[in-house]
């Protein structure tokens, strides 16, 4: 038997938990990163998805199987277009996309991107 046998054997009777501490302090630095409104700003957008044409059941059934798929895939950052609503009196796709960030518990952070992106006619989230 060699060493390394030993040891596990021995924390596995003692029941002693050897923890990985620059693997500890790494998840600590992304952590306290996510919660960095600039750095939350600057992570590339991983996936994107537009709901333009779609019912308010379509846009959300398209949008649990969309995050689902994202948290598969380990994506960080995702950028949903729904529009402003500027061809109706209410912007419908866009408060859904609200309620449906605030009730998905994958889902964090959320904000618009500039102008470039979409403004108030997307919204980026983060994926827990």
């Amino acid at each position: 038997m060699d060493f390394g046998e030993i040891l596990s054997q021995f924390e596995k009777k003692h029941k002693i938990q050897v923890v990985d501490k620059d693997s500890e302090y790494e998840k600590q630095i992304q952590k306290q990163k996510l919660n960095s409104t600039s750095h939350i700003k600057n992570l590339p957008i991983d996936a994107t998805i537009d709901l333009h044409g779609l019912t308010q059941d379509e846009a959300w059934n398209t949008l649990n199987v969309f995050v689902e798929n994202c948290k598969r895939k380990g994506c960080k950052k995702i950028l949903i277009i729904h529009g402003k609503g500027n061809h109706s009196q209410n912007p419908v796709l866009g408060n859904l996309v609200r309620l449906f960030i605030e009730k998905n518990p994958l889902l964090g952070k959320s904000g618009h991107p500039d102008a470039k992106l979409g403004s108030s006619g997307a919204t980026w989230v983060i994926i827990k």
